[in-house]
């Protein structure tokens, strides 16, 4: 009988694996549990949480070797580094994953070791894990090509210092929310931050994710904080923001 594709990766390294599986859907994460047949045959611990703080401490105190991270978290990729933060020997591999190219940019920059597309089985999953602990990636062939082509848009960019980033796309407006969002703030708190519509706080927010061609919040505020040298040039001119944020 052939064995399971995850029981073989252990096995030529530890013995078990420790795992943890983070998704606030208990029913999502119950059946990743299930089909990685986590027993005492593959997996030592294998645990799951559904609050993001909680399973935080969970993850510092359990040490797992495997982190499962479901993207729909609102958290985004900078759930990756928080995890990081407090396990760095973990390796986080995200699932539910949208396979495009500023997806699959944003969750490796954010450091992530392998992804599991949505469009995954179940039954193809643990062949995925068991490829990614022994740092091995499979993708789509139309998915390699249209990162390629990423690669050489940005060193073409680079060459062209005359081009403007995506940023100086955004109005006054959408760089003040972008960096409320940034600092952390609901739709709530921004609308009352900048005297705005809750309704008209949540429209910008979709255009601003719209120009960054990003999803979620997380992902734009992972922007701001990466594009930090193009924050100041705007806060300059943002003096109305720069009180707020005071």
């Amino acid at each position: 009988m052939e064995q399971d594709p995850l029981a073989q990766c252990a096995s030529k390294s530890e013995p078990s694996l420790r795992v943890f599986i983070l998704s606030n859907v208990r029913l999502l994460a119950e059946g990743l549990a299930q089909a990685l047949q986590c027993d005492d045959k593959v997996v030592s611990k294998c645990s799951f949480g559904t609050d993001f703080q909680e399973s935080l401490a969970t993850i510092a105190d359990l040490e797992p070797e495997l982190v499962l991270l479901d993207s729909a978290l609102q958290e985004g990729p900078d759930a990756v580094r928080r995890i990081l933060g407090v396990e760095p020997r973990a390796r986080v591999v995200v699932f539910g994953v949208s396979e495009t190219s500023d997806n699959i940019i944003a969750w490796a920059q954010a450091g992530v070791s392998g992804y599991v597309p949505r469009t995954a089985a179940l039954t193809d999953v643990a062949t995925q894990l068991a490829s990614i602990m022994h740092d091995e990636q499979a993708c789509s062939a139309r998915m390699a090509a249209s990162l390629l082509r990423r690669l050489a848009q940005s060193a073409n960019a680079e060459k062209d210092p005359g081009e403007k980033p995506p940023a100086l796309a955004l109005t006054a407006r959408e760089m003040q929310i972008v960096e409320l969002l940034a600092a952390g703030l609901s739709n709530k708190d921004i609308a009352r931050r900048l005297n705005i519509g809750v309704a008209t706080t949540k429209s910008h927010v979709h255009n601003l994710l719209a120009k960054l061609r990003v999803q979620r919040r997380g992902q734009a505020a992972l922007w701001m904080h990466n594009n930090s040298a193009v924050s100041a040039r705007w806060a300059s001119g943002l003096s109305v923001t720069t009180r707020l944020l005071a």
